[in-house]
């Protein structure tokens, strides 16, 4: 039986929920914000910061699951469909084919402010380098500014001034949800840690496959043969194989980054850095931290993983969601 708490009727006991920034890894804000609606928690206010936007766009639309269910079949092909290239004077992608994709679950004349569940939509002003929120306007405008990644996709011209993504200035925005009235925040953060060089970890990785399956051949070779001679043989192979392995390993960790290595890892430092000191001033009740940490910015092909680690972040935190949160409901 449930104790009658009394105080709980005299505090604010409206919950929202900021979704950070992060790319490809704001996937995981999925899963995240199923699990909450599993647990019975009531979201009644949502901040998001670039892909935190989107994703908390079409969750108070009702679209989220339509979707999940085609990012998770998304393939390179279909993704590379999206990317509309323009000369590289202010950015790399103009964004136009970006936004006609979400009008297949956002109406084209959809209002921030007539969305069932209040939302705040953070960009960036170019020129002060203050966030801009938006309460009110149209949706896709917003989200189109929330998400300019710089250098990636070209600045939204608003008024006088120019909009980046949100992530710049407000990668976790748990101050918005304090000025939209949240009693209780609850925040998820996809950079608990500073990322390291992508690109390295993921030659060595491609090594250690290349290895095992090169192991496994010369294994299945030399299966059950015991003649001293081939087996000296198999011996010379595999010591030239580590030492091919080993001169490949040394030049593919000099290799130097692409382009968008060099903007993705600068964006992911940048917005680590602001997070520590957001969460130093602004201490939301939970914090969720998917651990995505090698998952590339702009890769989002790989979704189910994305939702798997937001599922476990959620599992670990499920203790402090029940005590802080679900216990003023």
């Amino acid at each position: 039986m449930t104790m009658f708490n009394p105080v709980k009727y005299f505090r604010n006991r409206k919950i929202g929920v900021a979704l950070g920034s992060g790319g490809s890894k704001g996937l995981a804000h999925i899963s995240i914000l199923e699990f909450l609606k599993t647990e019975g928690i009531p979201i009644n206010m949502i901040s998001g910061s670039s892909i935190g936007a989107v994703i908390g766009a079409l969750f108070s639309i009702g679209s989220l699951e339509d979707y999940r269910d085609d990012i998770l079949r998304m393939d390179w092909k279909e993704l590379i469909r999206l990317v509309d290239p323009v000369l590289p004077r202010s950015g790399l992608i103009e964004g136009k084919k970006i936004r006609a994709f979400l009008t297949r679950y956002i109406p084209e004349n959809a209002k921030i402010g007539d969305l069932p569940i209040p939302l705040s939509v953070v960009s960036t002003d170019y020129y002060t380098g203050k966030p801009v929120v938006f309460t009110n306007g149209n949706l896709l405008d917003a989200l189109r500014a929330s998400i300019a990644i710089p250098g990636v996709f070209t600045p939204v011209k608003f008024g006088t001034s120019l909009l980046i993504d949100g992530g710049v200035s407000n990668p976790l925005p748990v101050d918005v949800l304090e000025r939209m009235g949240a009693g209780h925040t609850i925040a998820v953060n996809l950079h608990p840690s500073l990322p390291r060089r992508r690109f390295v970890s993921s030659v060595k990785k491609e090594m250690e496959k290349a290895k095992e399956a090169d192991a496994k051949e010369l294994l299945v070779q030399n299966q059950g043969d015991h003649n001293f001679g081939e087996l000296k043989i198999s011996i010379r192979q595999l010591t030239k194989f580590l030492e091919k392995r080993k001169k490949k390993k040394e030049r593919d960790e000099k290799q130097e980054p692409n382009i968008f290595d060099i903007i993705a890892q600068s964006v992911d430092i940048m917005e680590y850095m602001n997070t520590l000191m957001i969460l130093k001033v602004y201490k939301p009740d939970v914090v969720i931290e998917p651990d995505l940490i090698g998952m590339p910015t702009l890769d989002f092909t790989n979704a189910a993983r994305a939702l798997a680690e937001g599922r476990e972040a959620c599992r670990k935190v499920r203790g402090q969601i029940v005590r802080k949160i679900k216990i003023w409901i």
